[in-house]
């Protein structure tokens, strides 16, 4: 299976950096963004990074005209660290489980 990259997205300056103090890092599969790692800032309530990924409906839920939705993951981890690890070490579980959809697509 392929392996999980890492990217962080550029820091928010001005104004608007003061509530998002930390980048948030792009999950790349194959050189493509399939999910996120989201920093915490002024609209998480307990500070935590979480991680989501975008993924395929399944055809019998997909009543709407899009196509995919975002999966949340409800683990929070206190540092961007953690969270990369815990991705790195189940690549191929959530590869398996999940039906993956890269941003571009």
């Amino acid at each position: 299976m392929a392996k999980f990259t890492f990217k962080r997205q550029p820091r928010t300056t001005g104004p608007a950096g003061v509530g998002y103090p930390y980048q948030s890092v792009d999950i790349k599969m194959n050189g493509k963004v399939v999910g996120v790692i989201d920093a915490p800032n002024h609209t998480n309530e307990n500070w935590k990074w979480k991680v989501s990924f975008m993924v395929y409906k399944d055809e019998a839920a997909n009543v709407s005209n899009c196509s995919w939705k975002w999966v949340f993951f409800n683990k929070g981890f206190e540092n961007e660290t953690s969270a990369r690890q815990w991705i790195t070490d189940n690549c191929d579980r959530l590869q398996m489980e999940l039906n993956l959809r890269a941003w571009e697509d």
